[in-house]
């Protein structure tokens, strides 16, 4: 069975419904033009079993684990050529000691979970399901119930209207309100909320501490806003700016940077970097790293906007040039990739990135020669 139809022709909700009830097996693919974004979503007789949203195409599952930080890329070669020997792909996780089972699905149905919340909300887009059987020795699949997630995703639609009111973005900063003698009927989890509310930590920073998701941190800080606890905080750091140099402004943001990358707060470092690049639209360190941030978050037409400009900066750069070589091929421009690596090869003197960039122009001319007979 293939389904083609619209998101305003049939909605998401309606689609998984009919998915989960038939008990169906496949994949099903969305594109939002409007985004620039793409999702895929595997079933299992009815039950979602893995979900990601990405730019362009789909990455395979060993770019999906770099990604998500479960594997290097040493570690996603040795763990393909292993997996023949399990009965599944997190079988050979666990077996090959990457970690626990009972993390491995914790974790990965907690990122699944986001990723479905977050398809739910748009409201422009193509889909299309082919029902397929799902390889379990390549594919990443924890099942999950779909009608528990169809609920719970029309409850946050419903709730975050009205939580955006109070807690605009993951980036806002609270804090504790004036308050004299205050007298306060808390919950536990509020209360571990409010110790971390400093005037510092952004609404994604308490999130990382408490282990939670977005949205149910989100939604206790809104209600410590309702009961006038906390407040959002103005950004003291932009009050004294005009007080230090340029050069010292650049160097606090890029330390910064460093600080919340080393830390694998992509996000808030992708933050200090463009206010680098805002001060110093030509700051090599800033352009590379935006580059490489962008790109292991998945947002690709921004890592290659900023890779290009590193690049041009600094022609020989060879981190650069790999990072740039990557994109082009998860964008589809194989002979671009190539040509990236090409250059590589012939500039690095480290023989372990010759080859490896000889392993990828293999790859790469093997896909490209693949793609011309399909």
């Amino acid at each position: 069975m293939t389904i083609r139809s619209s998101i305003n022709e049939l909605g998401l909700f309606d689609l998984f419904q009919v998915l989960c009830h038939n008990r169906k097996s496949g994949r099903l693919i969305i594109t939002d033009s409007a985004l620039g974004k793409g999702a895929h979503i595997l079933f299992d007789c009815g039950s979602v079993c893995f979900a990601s949203i990405y730019d362009k195409s789909p990455p395979s599952t060993g770019v999906v684990l770099e990604d998500w930080g479960v594997l290097d890329e040493v570690g996603a070669a040795r763990i393909e050529e292993k997996s023949r020997n399990y009965e599944t792909l997190i079988d050979c996780l666990v077996g090959e000691g990457i970690s626990s089972r009972n993390h491995l699905d914790s974790f990965f149905s907690s990122r699944i979970k986001d990723c479905v919340y977050e398809i739910f909300k748009w409201e422009n887009g193509d889909c299309r399901f082919i029902e397929e059987d799902i390889d379990k020795k390549t594919e990443l699949l924890v099942r999950l119930n779909t009608e528990n997630l169809i609920l719970e995703g029309a409850r946050r639609i419903d709730e975050w209207s009205n939580i955006k009111n109070k807690v605009p973005s993951r980036h806002s900063v609270f804090r504790l309100c004036d308050q004299e003698d205050q007298q306060l009927n808390l919950k536990p989890k509020e209360w571990e909320i409010l110790s971390l509310v400093d005037g510092l930590r952004s609404v994604c920073e308490i999130n990382e501490e408490v282990e939670e998701d977005l949205f149910t941190t989100s939604k206790l800080i809104y209600g410590l806003v309702v009961m006038n606890v906390i407040e959002l905080s103005r950004d003291e750091d932009e009050t004294d700016q005009a007080e230090i140099s340029e050069d010292e402004r650049i160097e606090k943001h890029l330390r910064r940077g460093r600080n919340y990358y080393s830390r694998l707060n992509l996000e808030k470092a992708a933050e200090e970097f463009e206010k680098v690049v805002q001060i110093d639209p030509e700051c090599f360190e800033a352009l590379r790293m935006l580059g490489e941030i962008y790109y292991k978050l998945d947002r690709l037409s921004e890592s290659l906007r900023f890779i290009k400009k590193a690049r041009a900066r600094r022609p020989d750069n060879q981190k650069a040039m790999f990072i740039k070589g990557y994109l082009h091929a998860r964008l589809g421009e194989v002979d671009k990739a190539i040509e990236e690596w090409e250059e590589l090869g012939e500039k690095t003197r480290n023989g372990k990135i010759i080859r490896l960039v000889e392993k990828r122009i293999s790859v790469a001319r093997e896909w490209a020669r693949v793609m011309e007979e399909y």
